[in-house]
Parts: structure tokens; sequence; C-alpha cells
């Protein structure tokens, strides 16, 4: 029963040594494969960054300009229920 118990703990002592030698490859392995992610990506030149900043500020305006317009229709129509009521 004995051996039993020192077979037990030599393997579990081993198993935790694995563990941590899996830990360390494992975050080594993680930021080999992000950097080789990141060889991957093309990024936008100038003109395409530009040309695309634009496009989102002028959607974002326009939006913009929608949701005050629906904010002040809401309103009006809030404002005359509320003098009908009182």
């Amino acid at each position: 029963m004995q051996e039993n118990n020192e077979q037990s703990k030599n393997v579990s002592s081993d198993s935790s040594k694995n563990k941590k030698s899996d830990k360390k490859e494992k975050k080594g392995s993680f930021f080999s494969e992000h950097k080789s992610e990141f060889k991957k990506i093309t990024w936008p030149n100038r003109k395409v960054l530009t040309k695309q900043t634009i496009t989102v500020i002028f959607i974002s305006l326009i939006v913009g300009v929608i949701i005050f317009g629906y904010d002040l229709g809401i309103d009006f129509i809030l404002q005359n229920l509320i003098k009908l009521v009182a």
C-alpha cells in the first residue's frame, strides 16, 4: 500500500513539472503564432486610409443629422400632446 502511495506521489510530482513546462511552451507558441499572424496583415496605404477616414466621418455626420431630426420630431409631437392633455 505504501509503495502505491509513493508511486502516485512520484507521478503527481512529475505531472506537475510537465504542466509547468507545457505552460511555458504554450506561452511561447502563443506569442510566436501571433507574431506570424501580424506578418500576414496588409495595412492600407495613406491614400486609402485617408479616403476611408473621410467616408466614416461623412457617414457619421449624416447619421447624426438623421437622429437629430427624429429627436426634434418626437420632441415636437410630445410637446403638442402635453399641451392638448393639460
